[in-house]
């Protein structure tokens, strides 16, 4: 029998309880898999409380030896379920565990299992400990200690930072346990423990209904929040914007009566603040520009300013707040309405329209020698403005916009080699791909590019596809319980969703969103507590935890506020009686 590293132990309940004051117990019930069966007899567990990261070790079961307690617990698992509790000393090979263990941020349980005969593993993942633990330490502060006269004036805010910290930890672990719930439901092969918790984000869970849970709580869905205004950027259409990993950087756009801007700023979400972006040697005022983000600078290029289509731009170096203007020899003609995709060591400008009509070609530019190289054009796609265009492995994928005749449903995938420089065009296959469309948004998942939405044929669109650059075959996105139809909305990839805010539609600007897993094929509406503003044509980014939305306009106004939003979805949690 082969024992396989093991990522089905589900973290079901973890409780803390005291017996006096200390030692803590923290009890821990989970699921063991060998070979992908459920074992069943004596395990021999070990258990350690880790950091974040695994570096420091807070507590074992033991004393250690090589990394791990030197002592393992013989623990009884049936159907795969265990129940422990830590710190248990009526337990052979279990220490205490002293409730001081919950001063060090962060703790994780990991553990070590062996089925007798193929030795101890360490599962994987660590698990993370919600609060709960954490709670005993209150014990600890005697009566009278706390007093109105210390605590801090903005006390409520704080309490408030701290509790949504906790609670968007908690809804990442249900998060990551409910990923494990389908395949562990399905291998049940003996009747379900009393007392084993679940979570599903579905309101009435047949599966789990059908193994005799019954729905016991919830916890709701993060609303939006709304930034600080200090010193943020002043509010301005077609304006541009870029993630760096850490902060929003916005630029340009035109705040109204025909005035561009040549000025921004970058929002820092896990500051609220937001810093102005250097004027100095800054490109000159434009709206409706590219730019991207090469790792260590946002590359601003194109536009339009006065009525006059600009092929100049700059590079932002935001950790010395610097701008360095771009070459503009052999740069494309001025422009609006292209793409432009940061390729790995290049950016890559193609299409869009100027005075001269539709355009079908374009350029890289390469930061490191300041140099434009013209794209090639044996089959290219067709001339377009409006396009999408999204980084995929070792290719750019453009698809959609408006052609010289109207919408159009072809593209192409510009081939990059090994150093990052287009190599030549790739005609992409039509059959199964969407309607014609341009409004429409595209994200890269790592494995497919989405298409959403859009406008074609004078109709708004609530549909769109997933296409795979490898095998070069479309598929139809699933429209049930889909958003409204919608263009020039915003879209962002979360690592697991697709999600979608705001746009234009029949009505007017909207603002509400969706969340489409394509694992799943299924969709769900994004919370609409907290006033989102309604909002088309924005600047958006996914900061890895949130959604930031920022600029766009509303019924042809401007829009100020940057908001975001968690988009962890309602959690329904339920108990086997």
């Amino acid at each position: 029998m082969l024992l396989l590293p093991l990522l089905a132990v589900m973290a079901a309940a973890m409780t803390l309880e005291t017996r006096g004051q200390v030692p803590g117990l923290l009890n821990y019930q989970g699921r063991v898999l060998v070979s992908g069966d459920a074992f069943a007899g004596t395990g021999q567990f070990k258990f350690a409380l880790v950091s974040a990261d695994g570096a420091q070790t807070y507590w074992m079961n033991s004393a250690g030896r090589g990394g791990q307690p030197a002592a393992s617990v013989a623990v009884a698992v049936s159907g795969g379920l265990f129940t422990v509790s830590l710190g248990d000393t009526n337990m052979a090979g279990m220490a205490v565990l002293p409730i001081s263990v919950f001063t060090n941020p962060a703790a994780h349980l990991r553990i070590w299992f062996s089925d007798g005969t193929n030795g101890f593993q360490q599962l994987a993942p660590d698990q993370p400990l919600a609060s709960t633990p954490y709670a005993m330490m209150a014990a600890n502060v005697p009566d009278g200690t706390i007093t109105a006269a210390k605590l801090a004036a903005n006390t409520a805010t704080t309490v408030t930072a701290a509790l949504s910290a906790q609670v968007a930890g908690l809804t990442a672990q249900v998060a990551a346990l409910a990923n494990q719930l389908v395949t562990i439901s399905n291998q049940f092969n003996s009747p379900v423990l009393s007392g084993l918790t679940a979570a599903s984000t579905d309101p009435q869970d047949a599966a789990l209904q059908g193994l005799g849970f019954q729905l016991i709580t919830s916890i709701a869905a993060p609303g939006w929040v709304t930034s600080s205004a200090a010193d943020a950027p002043t509010a301005a259409a077609g304006q541009a914007g870029v993630w760096t990993g850490q902060q929003l950087l916005v630029w340009g756009g035109s705040p109204g009566d025909g005035i561009e801007s040549n000025s921004g700023a970058g929002y820092r979400p896990d500051l609220d603040v937001w810093q102005a972006i250097a004027l100095t040697n800054a490109p000159a005022a434009r709206e409706q520009h590219t730019a991207v983000w090469s790792g260590q600078e946002m590359i601003v290029w194109g536009g339009v300013a006065g009525g006059g289509y600009l092929n100049t731009g700059a590079r932002y170096n935001p950790s010395n707040q610097v701008w360095t203007a771009l070459s503009t020899n052999g740069a494309p003609a001025g422009r609006v309405g292209h793409v432009a995709v940061w390729g790995g060591s290049r950016m890559v400008v193609w299409g869009g329209r100027n005075s001269f009509g539709v355009l079908g070609d374009g350029a890289s530019y390469n930061p490191a020698a300041d140099q434009w190289t013209p794209l090639p054009t044996v089959n290219a796609p067709a001339p377009r403005f409006g396009a999408t265009a999204v980084l995929a492995g070792s290719s750019i994928v453009v698809w959609g916009g408006q052609g010289q005749q109207g919408e159009l449903n072809t593209g192409a995938q510009l081939v990059l080699n090994t150093r990052g420089t287009p190599a030549s065009w790739l005609a992409m296959s039509s059959a199964n791909a969407p309607l014609a469309r341009s409004g429409h948004t595209a994200v890269w998942t790592g494995q497919t590019m989405l298409v959403w939405g859009g406008q074609g044929g004078g109709s708004f669109l609530a549909d769109g596809g997933a296409f795979d650059p490898v095998s070069g075959a479309w598929t139809a996105i699933n429209l049930n319980n889909g958003p409204a139809a919608r263009s020039s909305h915003a879209a962002v990839w979360s690592g697991r969703e697709m999600l979608i805010f705001g746009g234009e539609a029949y009505l007017g600007t909207l603002a509400d969103g969706a969340a489409y897993d394509p694992a799943a094929a299924t969709w769900r509406a994004l919370s609409g507590t907290g006033s989102p503003q309604a909002r088309s044509s924005a600047t958006a980014a996914w900061s890895g935890t949130a959604l930031l939305v920022f600029g766009g306009v509303a019924e042809g106004a401007p829009v100020l506020p940057l908001q975001s939003l968690n988009p962890q979805p309602t959690w329904y949690f339920y108990r086997k009686p």
